[in-house]
């Protein structure tokens, strides 16, 4: 016997009105709204994981989420690949860790284009513009004490870094 919640959780909303998802004039809220209203729950359920599946009814595309950037983005290929994150603090520069940023945004942004053009839209591991950094957590572990991969142990340098560092590789990710 059928499970009676598997039909309703992959049945597609009935919407007679035309789709305003992609309409970037819209507010954003109305926009995901629309988009979110004409998705089963099967199909919202799975834009919950790490690799989101494509919904290709919607015209929405496969992203994956996973993508680090703490020395660069060479995990997707050739890339600028920058110093363990603990010796660019060493150095006690915003502007150098700013440039930093600003080249891992515009080598991201490159890489994502270059892959989504070729593969219809979607993005894979490693190819996605969510990137899971700076580390700037200073957590400790009682097996070995703390973890090698933050920035800086104190708070004040951490902050500096994390600031200069999201804003300008989101900017540079958004401008180009």
């Amino acid at each position: 016997m059928a499970d009676p919640y598997s039909a309703a959780a992959v049945r597609v909303p009935e919407i007679s009105d035309p789709p305003i998802w992609r309409d970037a004039a819209l507010p954003l809220k109305a926009r995901a709204e629309d988009l979110i209203r004409r998705m089963s729950l099967a199909e919202k359920v799975a834009q919950l994981r790490n690799g989101a599946p494509a919904i290709r009814r919607l015209g929405l595309p496969a992203y994956d989420y996973w993508n680090e950037a703490l020395h660069g983005v060479a995990n997707s290929g050739n890339a600028t690949v920058f110093p363990q994150a603990i010796g660019m603090a060493a150095t006690w520069d915003a502007a150098l860790i700013q440039q930093e940023a600003s080249v891992i945004g515009i080598e991201g942004r490159a890489k994502y284009n270059d892959y989504t053009a070729k593969h219809d839209g979607d993005a894979k591991w490693f190819y996605g513009l969510t990137f899971w950094s700076p580390n700037i957590n200073i957590f400790r572990d009682p097996r070995w004490g703390r973890a090698r991969k933050p920035t800086a142990k104190t708070r004040f340098w951490r902050a500096r870094w994390a600031y200069r560092s999201s804003k300008d590789c989101r900017a540079t990710i958004r401008n180009t």
